[in-house]
């Protein structure tokens, strides 16, 4: 693999065309779904959105973590994009009879897809660059990840309202059709395939592979570390869509600009830490990005900031985020070797998708017993508390003793 230069390009565009369906799918279920049931449910619908994609992290994980190991990761993509088009069929049946339900099941749906290949896709990352390119992989996998979410979130907020459900229909069956036609270009030098003997059920796997993850020296506080980042990017994302059209009072279209430019500020953030990962001590700049967020966060609570100044902020929270985010992904894959990385990914995706999961209950609590505003006075204690945890815990950016 070393004497040849990394084809990246399959992979990356596969993955963008996922998380632009998940996110187009979503964000449209925000946005016109709620006018099918009534304003007053438009918090709860999108906590049961945001929810509807995560739980199948929490429950199926262990069944992508074995299919990582005993099958070829190439193979299990190309299963998983083939069975986002029937999805899409469904989601489209959804808004074409106007049926809450129908669009809500192809979301879990689709979150059920997403997580099945979801280490197999990460995992390839290595097979395709090497150890040597693992920063710079996964910089440009979150890169076209928050691209896909910019790019999908834009056109929902920009089509609802605006494009028929049959227009609607047509992009997501587009898009299905691409990706999946996209992944039949990935190729990469893939390690063997083993047999794998771990348990498929939920709570068993994730507290053996805790046990498990103590072997590689700092894996679980930067798998903690990582997992704490999801619980706050799902619950900003949450509270902008309801902060911004209550509380500032912004049109569907101005909420859906301050969702891109969070997303676009983090894409760059992403790209950026890739680039600069072996430059720069991760004990440092990761712990000053960490509190960069904490206090942006805090002065949305504190200070009066709208319109275009609001989504400065957190374009440059953006940034910040994906300065953050992209070390902890990197050093999960630089410390678990072979086959043994799949179920540890999928240790951290579940561990990731609990905390999302508890996100989406945290805001519908504090949105029910207070306001979207005090949202952001909770996220900046919370990120304050892991800053903390980030400068003190020992081990997070050392290497395993196999490297």
């Amino acid at each position: 693999m070393s004497r040849h230069k990394p084809r990246w390009w399959p992979l990356l565009t596969t993955n963008f065309a996922g998380v632009f369906n998940d996110n187009f799918l979503k964000t449209l279920a925000c946005f016109i779904a709620v006018g099918w049931v009534g304003a007053e449910y438009e918090g709860p619908l999108v906590s049961l959105a945001a929810g509807l994609l995560v739980v199948p992290y929490v429950f199926f994980s262990p069944l992508a973590g074995r299919w990582a190991v005993i099958f070829n990761k190439i193979w299990v993509v190309r299963s998983a994009k083939l069975a986002e088009i029937p999805i899409m069929m469904l989601a489209s049946a959804g808004f074409l009879i106007k049926n809450v339900w129908m669009v809500m099941f192809s979301i879990f749906l689709m979150g059920v897809q997403s997580c099945l290949f979801s280490p197999s896709k990460y995992g390839l990352i290595r097979d395709i660059g090497g150890p040597e390119r693992i920063a710079f992989g996964t910089g440009n996998m979150e890169t076209v990840s928050f691209l896909g979410m910019i790019l999908g979130t834009m056109l929902a907020s920009f089509s609802a309202g605006t494009v028929s459900a049959m227009g609607l229909s047509v992009i997501f069956l587009f898009i299905a059709l691409v990706g999946f036609l996209l992944s039949l270009t990935i190729k990469a030098t893939e390690s063997p395939t083993t047999k794998d003997e771990e348990t498929l059920r939920p709570f068993l796997f994730f507290y053996r592979s805790a046990k498990k993850a103590t072997h590689y020296k700092g894996l679980n506080p930067v798998i903690i570390a990582l997992s704490v980042f999801w619980f706050v990017a799902g619950t900003v994302q949450m509270t902008l869509l309801v902060f911004c059209r209550r509380t500032l009072e912004m049109t569907n279209f101005q909420t859906g600009l301050v969702l891109t430019a969070a997303a676009v500020g983090t894409g760059g953030g992403c790209f950026l830490s890739g680039l600069v990962s072996k430059k720069w001590s991760k004990s440092i700049f990761v712990p000053l990005c960490s509190l960069g967020i904490t206090l942006a966060f805090l002065a949305v609570y504190f200070f009066p900031i709208d319109g275009v100044w609001f989504g400065l902020l957190f374009f440059v929270t953006g940034i910040l985020c994906g300065l953050y985010k992209v070390p902890f992904d990197a050093a999960i894959l630089g410390k678990v070797p072979g086959r043994n990385l799949g179920p540890m990914l999928a240790y951290a995706n579940q561990m990731s998708f609990l905390f999302i999961l508890a996100a989406s209950g945290v805001f519908a609590l504090i949105t029910k017993f207070g306001s979207s505003r005090d949202v952001f006075l909770f996220l900046g204690g919370v990120m304050g508390l892991t800053t903390v945890f980030v400068v003190f815990s020992k081990y997070l950016w050392s290497p395993n003793h196999w490297l």
